[in-house]
């Protein structure tokens, strides 16, 4: 028997990569690059280890229901996902055996992992799928937004992938049937296009229906129910930052009836390791998993989990099998959020209609704007329809490039969004 007596939470900003750092930092603020690193420990000096994405994360909570608990207590356990890495650690380290065995019998020893982006213009989304290439990956997932022409993206990142190469693109859910089902067949004119994931509401039943006769790529269920597996509805299912008892039981559903599916969960290497220990276990987690890893150029374990063949290794050391590194927590702790600067969000239409817009991901509720006309700009100016192929292309505009119009435009969006009209 052990009891939990303390968990410590520190707070780490690690630095993006140079090459999209910028422009992430602008799209998602804060809650993208903040990480919360837990340290539980146990009355007989074992110490276990966990993560969550985002800086904010109220750790009192777990300290709470916790706190003076044993870590077994919490085999298969759906209460929280960093608590899920951190008592699965200090579990096999007590008993001297990997996480996974806690959990099942392994069936793999590598997992597919995918990398991931924000939605860019398109000579930048290519820039990522090199990137990303480079990494080992064979997949990388975005989310599409309104602000961006997907179909352009895919065409500059067909220009740019190794034949092997998949996207796999995330919608909002937030179209029709008959809005989205031509852009799905456009975006299946190109090799690299892989799969559709959140494509339409999971309340239009019908909708899901008619897209897996009409498209021949994959369609992925997320945020939606279970049984659209066992109602045939969709080619897989993603586990959206799913507790471990909860991701048990979407493999019991995929088992039944043979449906892949995957996980996703934000963070670093430790989120990554007990990413892969569930993998190693769950014999229908076949679709390549996201993670955000790759998307930092350090981080605060011993260990790394490089990439290979679009594949990262299981672990085999005790407990997640990773180690922390304390003066690389510490160096991680004392960095700051990327300096995101003055800058405007500016769409441009192939029309001529130019709109700015300021922009504050770190403002609560903000940091999901760009992915929506209604919450960037209120539809406060002149508009194409919202869509996912509207002929627009979107940047993130600085004073760099003309500091005179910059300052111009910088001060007409004070109170608002700002536009004009020029002839193209």
């Amino acid at each position: 028997m052990a009891r939990i007596t303390d968990i410590e939470n520190h707070i780490i900003y690690p630095e993006y990569h140079d090459f999209n750092s910028t422009f992430i930092a602008r799209y998602h603020g804060r809650p993208i690059q903040g990480r919360s690193i837990l340290v539980v420990k146990t009355d007989d000096g074992l110490e276990g280890l966990g993560e969550t994405w985002g800086p904010t994360h109220d750790i009192d909570p777990l300290r709470q229901r916790f706190i003076g608990t044993d870590p077994f207590d919490w085999l298969n356990s759906d209460a929280s996902l960093p608590m899920n890495m951190a008592t699965y650690d200090l579990m096999g380290k007590k008993l001297g055996v990997p996480a996974w065995k806690l959990i099942g019998a392994k069936v793999r020893s590598w997992i597919p992992v995918a990398a991931w982006t924000v939605s860019r213009p398109p000579e930048d989304m290519a820039a990522e799928v090199v990137q990303a290439a480079r990494r080992g990956y064979r997949w990388i997932k975005y989310h599409v937004d309104e602000v961006q022409n997907v179909v352009d993206q895919a065409a500059a990142m067909q220009e740019v992938a190794p034949p092997d190469f998949k996207v796999h693109f995330d919608f909002n859910a937030n179209l029709d049937f008959y809005t989205i089902c031509p852009i799905l067949l456009e975006l299946e004119r190109f090799p690299v296009s892989g799969r559709f994931e959140a494509v339409i509401d999971p309340a239009d039943e019908d909708g899901y229906r008619l897209l897996r006769e009409k498209c021949r790529l994959p369609i992925i269920l997320h945020h939606g129910p279970p049984d659209f597996m066992i109602k045939g509805l969709v080619d897989g299912y993603m586990g959206g930052h799913a507790p471990l008892g909860t991701a048990m039981k979407l493999e019991a559903v995929a088992s039944m009836t043979r449906t892949p599916i995957m996980l996703q969960q934000a963070g670093g290497t430790i989120n990554q390791a007990f990413l892969a220990h569930e993998v190693a276990v769950f014999r229908h987690n076949t679709i390549d998993h996201v993670n955000l890893c790759h998307l930092w150029k350090e981080d605060v374990t011993v260990e790394q989990m490089p990439v290979v063949g679009g594949c990262v290794q299981v672990p085999e050391g005790p407990g997640l099998g990773v180690t922390l590194d304390r003066a690389k927590l510490e160096k991680c702790a004392a960095q700051q959020p990327v300096d995101k600067g003055r800058f405007l969000v500016r769409l441009r239409y192939t029309d001529g209609l130019n709109i700015y817009q300021r922009h504050d991901p770190d403002l609560p509720g903000h940091n999901d704007n760009m992915r929506f006309l209604e919450r960037l700009h209120g539809f406060e100016v002149p508009f194409h329809v919202p869509s996912y192929a509207a002929p627009i292309s979107t940047d993130f505009w600085d004073a760099s490039e003309d500091p005179e119009s910059f300052e111009h435009w910088w001060t007409a969006t004070e109170a608002g969004p700002a536009w004009e009209q020029v002839d193209r």
